[in-house]
């Protein structure tokens, strides 16, 4: 009993030297302070908050949500509708679009949705982390999504034989692999053009893994109705304050300048 009692007690000791200390003691990647909050044992490697080993911010509830709003398409533009867009300061439309679209520089809203190990994955985590983040718009069947996704697995290379590759997109696989950028792929319908679900996302993690590439089911479509794509891909720029910095309804060139304009400069 006394040496239940003195085990007990030493990890209570090394439970609170690690919350103050910051310490991540199974050398996980999450701190004991964040995986006691989330209810995964800090010293077990095999307990982790995402199984993908996706970053946690433990301060993201501090971070300014606007929400997705009731305005049209739920971009919280505060139009009455898409027509009162270019009278409105908070929203635009781009490429003279029908729909209402956030402007650049808007906070995006804060989406979460299952990814590719069956956990509920919360874009915020990646707040704050020091990287940019671009977010992928798609569905399953475009074969341009599909080009997209095998080339950055290293499937094949028959992405850059399509008359939309630039050989400036080269650049971004390996700042995936180097993990420099954050890349979130956010899927809203399947192949049969139904809700996206877990096993939409499985089944694409299974065509195409990547170990960087965080995939997230949306079946309500609630990015896709925010951002307004005309087309598949469709990439946008995000920075660490969750902020939009590069805003298209379609294709991958905008945001993967972005990128690399920003990753020049430094």
């Amino acid at each position: 009993m006394r040496l239940i009692n003195f085990l007990t007690y030493l990890i209570m000791v090394m439970i609170i030297f690690g919350l103050e200390n910051n310490l991540d003691s199974d050398k996980d990647g999450y701190l004991d302070s964040d995986e006691i909050k989330m209810g995964t044992d800090p010293f077990d490697d095999f307990s982790v908050i995402y199984k993908g080993f996706w970053p946690y911010n433990s301060t993201k509830d501090s971070i300014y949500n606007p929400g997705f709003g009731k305005c049209p398409n739920a971009n919280g533009c505060e139009c009455e509708n898409s027509f009162s867009c270019p009278e409105n300061s908070k929203c635009t439309q781009l490429n003279m679009g029908k729909f209402c679209t956030p402007l650049e520089g808007s906070r995006i809203p804060r989406f979460t949705g299952v990814d590719q190990f069956g956990d509920i994955f919360d874009l915020y985590d990646l707040a704050n982390s020091g990287k940019p983040i671009i977010i992928e718009i798609g569905t399953s069947w475009p074969q341009a999504c599909k080009d997209l996704s095998a080339w950055r697995s290293y499937i094949n290379e028959v992405a850059t034989t399509r008359k939309w590759w630039k050989d400036k997109f080269f650049r971004i696989r390996e700042l995936i692999d180097n993990q420099e950028v954050h890349w979130v792929h956010i899927i809203h319908l399947d192949n049969q053009k139904n809700p996206a679900s877990f096993d939409t996302i499985d089944e694409w993690y299974w065509n195409y893994p990547h170990e960087n590439i965080i995939l997230l089911a949306d079946p309500k479509a609630m990015m896709k109705k925010w951002i307004r794509p005309t087309g598949y891909p469709c990439l946008i720029l995000v920075d660490e304050n969750m902020d939009l910095k590069v805003h298209t309804l379609r294709g991958i060139e905008d945001a993967i300048d972005g990128i690399n304009e920003i990753l020049d400069k430094d």
